[in-house]
């Protein structure tokens, strides 16, 4: 087979097993072409370390973990880089987005939506909540379409913000231990936004169909909703 097929068999493999370092282990040692496409960066990339988080391996074998850790942060890996930028913003001594930016930049859904709800909050600008918003777009998959029946409101499929609302919960309290109800880094208080009332932040039938009069108040509801899940009442 050609090296750019057997790369991404290897791609596939590491992205979807259950034990993406073993099998990767296997790969290795079916031939010396193999071993050449399993050692693509591209491969590094693909890595659902994730998985063996989630396997573990932190607490079975810490430096290996962590030196595989350190290694995929290096290869651009997108779960990596969650799982470091969830330590140094919510546990670090000096908060910082920039793994979180890295990985929402990788397309990881979890740490973009952590990346967008921790971005707005810190208020720095115009520039940063145009960001926030961008990617919060990308996982509501909104198509700018003004609902039936209502007055100008749009209506925002929020699936995928509120799959990504639970596993960014789960990961931040448990890469960080952080206590039930520890506060978030601290953040400017944000005035109140122009927010046409009424209808917005009603549930229309069913949870997924809520109307928000802005993308603010749509990003501001996500915000408030992610702290009551950790506990925070503000």
């Amino acid at each position: 087979l050609p090296m750019e097929v057997l790369i991404i068999i290897a791609d596939d493999v590491v992205a979807t097993s259950f034990k993406p370092m073993e099998d990767l282990g296997n790969l290795r040692v079916v031939c010396r072409v193999m071993e050449r496409a399993c050692g693509d960066p591209s491969v590094g990339q693909r890595v659902a370390m994730l998985q063996i988080y989630m396997e573990g391996l932190e607490w079975l074998n810490p430096d290996r973990y962590y030196n595989l850790l350190a290694l995929l942060v290096g290869m651009a890996n997108p779960h990596a880089y969650t799982l470091k930028g969830i330590a140094y913003f919510f546990a670090g001594t000096d908060p910082s987005l920039n793994e979180l930016s890295r990985t929402a930049a990788g397309g990881h859904n979890v740490g973009a939506y952590l990346y967008a709800l921790m971005l707005y909050r810190k208020n720095a600008g115009a520039t940063d909540d145009d960001i926030a918003k961008m990617y919060i777009r990308r996982l509501e998959c909104e198509d700018d379409s003004v609902a039936i029946g209502s007055t100008g409101l749009k209506k925002l499929c929020n699936d995928g913000c509120r799959v990504c609302h639970e596993e960014a919960a789960y990961l931040v309290n448990s890469v960080t231990w952080r206590m039930h109800g520890e506060p978030f880094p601290p953040a400017p208080v944000r005035g109140d936004f122009p927010c046409a009332r009424g209808d917005c932040n009603k549930v229309k039938g069913w949870e997924q169909a809520t109307l928000f009069c802005n993308k603010d108040c749509s990003i501001f509801h996500k915000i408030v909703e992610f702290e009551k899940r950790m506990g925070i009442d503000q």
